[in-house]
């Protein structure tokens, strides 16, 4: 199982774990994922959170977690560990990532910040 695949797996127990019966305790959820992300791309500094913020804000919404939302999370970690399986995010999905990126580009380490530009460009969004 890769980083990603396991990420995926947490997701859902997260999922599992916040629900009761026919209900979904969804701000113990979101605090759980935004720990879950944030601590696994700690080398991202500030760029995890601010993504984190943006895909709760853009794909959190509603009584419950969307499996589509999950899998827009789990392809924003892929990114962020130089991992392939991206396929969820479009191209505004990207274009939003290329600028958070670009915020936070100074705090970043060099090596990282290559790679993750490589990416990017790769998808098109530049």
């Amino acid at each position: 199982m890769n980083k990603s695949e396991k990420f995926s797996a947490d997701l859902k127990r997260i999922k599992k774990a916040n629900r009761s019966g026919a209900s979904f305790n969804m701000n113990a959820a979101l605090l759980d994922i935004e720990r879950l992300f944030t601590g696994q791309n700690s080398q991202c500094g500030e760029l995890a959170p601010s993504l984190f913020d943006w895909w709760k804000n853009e794909w959190a919404r509603g009584p419950e977690l969307e499996d589509s939302a999950l899998e827009k999370l789990s392809a924003v970690n892929s990114f962020l560990n130089e991992e392939e399986d991206t396929d969820a995010l479009d191209q505004d999905d990207w274009k939003r990532i290329k600028d958070e990126v670009g915020y936070e580009a100074e705090n970043l380490p060099l090596d990282l910040l290559s790679q993750m530009m490589k990416t990017i460009v790769s998808k098109g969004s530049f």
